[in-house]
């Protein structure tokens, strides 16, 4: 009799265990966004402000927490944005070559590989799947993009080959820049001005590779905003213009574009000579810009109308 009022005890102790467990997990985690049929819980929230200061390599701190909370449900209502189209339009894209090469590059910089990234993630109490999913859903986003508005990327043949041939007739004048951006949303209102002040200031603080993982909006955040070599042809003319005042190492005021500022930083900068075997090459590489600030166009202005057509409620 003794042992079975024990082995009630003991049950009674699980069960009321687990209520507690669970009642803590369900005040813990909490809806805090609905953006359609998608929401955003506390523990995401949480989720992703842990790994945008984890890889911003920032202490977890509140200041830090209060500083990135706002971005931070920002970047979550984008990506819940960016899923919802991918479902919708049913984009199943095989980006594992793409997805490891991105984990390869993000687990060099702390000298690992990609199970080691992993551990890293587990050992700073940041979920992991998480991130992959968003790098996947970048990734998936991208190709509908591409899918969508492929059809509307035409290119002026005759264009190119005048860009080409001017090319080669300023050789001396040619150059490539390589370039590291932080792209900012605008909301067209007093606090853009405090949120450019905020990030300059994180800028001297951390470093234009640490800001820009912290509040960049553009796709080249998780590469601490490297978007690589750029050849000086395919810049505009006010991009170009401010680059030719710059030196290796210096950062520019804002760029401002409708509602979006950008702010570059120059990595490197080099002088290109051409011969005949690199032409076919170079043209090549002239489209592929010239898609790539396309593609951009219709990705940031997409990516607008869907938010301004979608309810979305912060609770």
């Amino acid at each position: 009799m003794k042992i079975k009022k024990e082995l009630f005890k003991i049950i009674f102790f699980i069960i009321f265990i687990n209520i507690e467990t669970n009642s803590f997990a369900l005040t813990k985690n909490k809806i805090i966004a609905n953006i359609d049929n998608q929401i955003v819980s506390s523990y995401e929230l949480k989720n992703q402000v842990k790994t945008i200061l984890f890889l911003a390599d920032q202490d977890i701190n509140q200041e830090n927490i209060n500083l990135i909370k706002e971005k931070a449900l920002q970047r979550l209502i984008t990506y819940k944005l960016k899923k919802n189209q991918i479902i919708k339009f049913n984009i199943q894209t095989d980006n594992s070559l793409r997805i490891n090469n991105h984990l390869k590059n993000l687990s060099s910089r702390y000298k690992t590989d990609i199970n080691g990234i992993k551990r890293i993630f587990e050992n700073n109490s940041i979920d992991f799947d998480i991130y992959l999913d968003e790098i996947k859903t970048e990734f998936n986003w991208q190709k509908l993009i591409f899918n969508k508005f492929k059809n509307k990327i035409i290119l002026d043949e005759e264009e190119i080959d005048i860009e080409l041939n001017n090319i080669i007739e300023n050789q001396s004048n040619l150059q490539e820049y390589k370039l590291a951006e932080i792209e900012l949303s605008l909301k067209n209102n007093s606090e853009d001005k405090n949120t450019i002040l905020e990030v300059n200031n994180e800028i001297n603080k951390i470093g234009f590779e640490k800001a820009a993982i912290k509040y960049s909006m553009s796709t080249s955040s998780s590469n601490g905003g490297d978007i690589g070599w750029i050849n000086s042809k395919s810049l505009s003319k006010k991009i170009l213009s401010i680059l030719n005042k710059m030196k290796v190492g210096d950062i520019s005021q804002p760029i401002f574009q409708t509602d979006r500022a950008i702010i570059l930083k120059l990595l490197d900068e080099k002088k290109v000579n051409i011969d005949n075997k690199d032409l076919n090459e170079l043209r090549q590489k002239i489209v592929k810009d010239k898609t790539n600030q396309l593609l951009n166009l219709y990705s940031n202005n997409y990516l607008s109308k869907i938010k301004n057509n979608t309810l979305i409620e912060i609770k």
